[in-house]
């Protein structure tokens, strides 16, 4: 069962572990795009549709509809490990087909809300949970990188979601835009439950496409793992009064809360301060260009150095992209415009790293702690923190923005993306989880007894 030769750089995970791959990454892509981006777009038009002057409380539904999907997390973290993964994300993808549908049709602000919150708590399932799950599962080894190509989905929906949804609210309004949305994810819905299995053993695949493994052991070696995770101690109480989980779900939590609350805001903040669309649209898809790139970059960095060290250079990316910001929002108002459209386009290499790299690091850094087998319970209980956090993203920017000034609400994401950073450096990152090695060593043995 060794593994020496594998190399955690090349992207060779075979057409099946390729196929798993496509799957999450459109899973994240409509997540994305229904429950954040598209909000740059349809949030003005429901406010509009709804008579409100000021859309800032359809900001703040979007933050209580986060701090709900918080229970789909554990929701579909039960599901996935009383029934299979499988099932949890098809499930979570025909609900949000459902709520798709329901969203469009919003006659008011208090079905609006309804058909966020169950969309986000879909979301969380078939973008968070069950498809985090299965990539852990189908590469133990080459999360990172695996995690590095499945995450250009999301800043690829920036780049995407507002120019086409743009042009398609304008001919066929909101109920276009869901109906796209809703075929999309019951399609999705219908894959998953047709190709999808929990681990690449039972699709007759190689964990990392690494063919060192023999199919006997390999197959002993699940087992193992599946019984053993009917008795490890690393449950939801244990995990819950350990201080490194605390550290990595505050820190990433800001660096969640961080991304939501620019990408959600990005447009209405750059015209608060004097942009216009035409100057906007570029610097936006500039960002989810790079972001493309600094995915799989992450990904790479991931391998190469770890994923502690990785977020931490990823958010020193993201303080930089918001002092940036800051000072070029500052030149813009004073009237120095040449000098504040160089700034900001300068800001936004720095902005597209850390948004492609921020939502890489929780399911590499969760199996490089607790390993294969204990990560669906330590990712459990990390999502739902971390998504509690960064939901605040978009009311501590949305909120703030339309209340007192964007330039307030970036001085307090610089501040929180400080704190973040020293948590990170206080992270251990030492393997605690299953000991694979003991299991081949007691088989060995058997064999030899």
């Amino acid at each position: 069962m060794s593994t020496k030769d594998l190399s955690l750089t090349k992207s060779n995970f075979g057409r099946k572990g390729w196929g798993i791959l496509i799957i999450a990454f459109f899973s994240i892509l409509l997540m994305s795009s229904i429950i954040y981006d598209s909000l740059n777009v349809t949030i003005a038009v429901f406010a509009e549709k709804f008579g409100m002057a000021n859309p800032a409380p359809l900001y703040i539904f979007s933050t209580i509809a986060a701090w709900i999907s918080v229970l789909g997390a554990v929701l579909w973290g039960a599901i996935c490990t009383k029934k299979t993964i499988k099932f949890a994300w098809s499930a979570s993808l025909f609900l949000g087909s459902v709520m798709c549908v329901l969203w469009g049709f919003a006659p008011s602000p208090v079905v609006y809300f309804l058909s966020l919150a169950l969309a986000s708590v879909a979301g969380m399932g078939f973008a968070y949970i069950a498809n985090l799950n299965v990539i852990s599962n189908w590469f133990p080894k080459k999360k990172g990188l695996a995690m590095g190509w499945v995450t250009i989905a999301f800043p690829l929906s920036a780049v995407l979601t507002v120019p086409i949804m743009s042009n398609v609210v304008k001919t066929s309004g909101l109920t276009g835009i869901y109906a796209i949305y809703a075929v999309a994810t019951f399609a999705l819905g219908v894959i998953v439950a047709v190709f999808v299995q929990d681990y690449p053993e039972q699709s007759g695949a190689f964990p990392d496409n690494d063919r060192n493994y023999d199919p006997g052991e390999m197959r002993k070696q699940l087992q193992a793992g599946l019984e053993y995770q009917k008795i490890s101690a690393w449950q939801p109480k244990r995990l819950l009064r350990t201080a490194n989980v605390h550290k990595i779900a505050v820190s990433l939590g800001i660096m969640e809360l961080m991304s939501l609350g620019i990408m959600t805001n990005f447009m209405p903040r750059m015209m608060q301060i004097g942009f216009k669309e035409g100057q906007i649209i570029p610097m936006l898809m500039m960002a989810g260009m790079i972001a493309m790139f600094g995915s799989y970059l992450c990904g790479i960095l991931d391998a190469k150095v770890g994923p502690k060290k990785a977020v931490i250079i990823t958010q020193l990316f993201g303080l930089a992209s918001l002092v940036l910001n800051l000072v070029g929002g500052y030149l813009k108002v004073a009237g120095q415009d040449a000098v504040a459209i160089a700034l900001m386009f300068v800001a936004q290499p720095f902005l597209g790293i850390m948004l492609g790299g921020s939502a890489n690091f929780l399911v590499s850094l969760t199996t490089t702690i607790w390993g294969r087998y204990d990560f669906n319970m330590a990712y459990r209980v990390l999502k739902p923190l971390i998504a509690v956090i960064g939901a605040l993203g978009i009311t501590i920017v949305g909120g703030l923005g339309n209340t007192v000034g964007y330039s307030y609400s970036y001085l307090v994401l610089a501040v929180l993306g400080f704190i973040a950073l020293v948590l990170l450096f206080a992270i251990d990152d030492s393997y605690v989880g299953f000991a694979e090695n003991a299991v081949a060593e007691r088989e060995k043995a058997k064999e030899r007894a």
